[in-house]
């Protein structure tokens, strides 16, 4: 697939990287031989469409930095909770009451934290389309480009729209899975601010205070 006839190097090399793999592809192009043809100042018409390719591309990349923040926080609290049992073990009767709030609390935080990284395994579903998407865009400008200058190529308009239209539709169709998973991790994140206010109002803290990280 050739969609780099504008990008310096290292973009293409970024690209390459994040669309590798057996991820959704474009079955219409155009090749880079015919925009050569063109004058630098005519393809300025499609910088705005690589330019969304870029931003889709982004926002991958910030889906998986979420993502790698988020296990990490899970790491974390499955340790907090492993001192939480050790301490509870060796707690006053009167003390391991508020020990099982703690640990409900923690345990609700992962149960939450997992609802995000499946949440984030859709969008970065979407964002994979979206992508796809962009290119196709950006193939659909670059066809209109070549045609508009009479550059013989054997590739039908028609089909670069259909196929933008298409990809469209399988993206209208994940923003509607990732509106559903926002509802299910709201309720994830009540259950265990739910928890977290517990344990917090518990040992004496004030509203303010429940709302702290630990």
């Amino acid at each position: 697939m050739r969609i780099n006839w504008l990008l310096p190097g290292a973009f293409l090399s970024l690209i390459a990287f994040v669309v590798s793999g057996c991820g959704p592809s474009l079955h219409y192009t155009v090749p880079e031989d015919l925009l050569k043809r063109l004058p630098k100042s005519s393809r300025r018409s499609v910088f705005q469409a690589e330019t969304v390719v870029t931003i889709a591309i982004d926002r991958k990349g910030a889906i998986k930095r979420t993502v790698d923040n988020t296990e990490r926080e899970i790491d974390r609290t499955l340790e907090k909770i492993k001192k939480a049992e050790k301490e509870q073990a060796r707690a006053s009767s009167s003390k391991k009451a508020q020990y099982d709030l703690e640990i409900e609390m923690l345990e609700a935080k992962v149960d939450y934290l997992h609802k995000v990284i499946d949440h984030q395994d859709i969008k970065m579903k979407l964002a994979q389309w979206e992508l796809v998407l962009a290119k196709a865009q950006f193939e659909l400008a670059k066809v209109r480009l070549v045609k508009r200058h009479s550059i013989a190529f054997s590739g039908d308009e028609e089909d670069f729209v259909q196929q933008v239209n298409d990809i469209k539709a399988d993206v209208e169709d994940l923003r509607k899975e990732v509106a559903e998973a926002d509802a299910e991790l709201k309720v994830e994140e009540q259950k265990w601010l739910a928890a977290k206010k517990r344990y917090y109002s518990s040992i004496g803290e004030s509203s303010k205070g429940w709302w702290t990280e630990q």
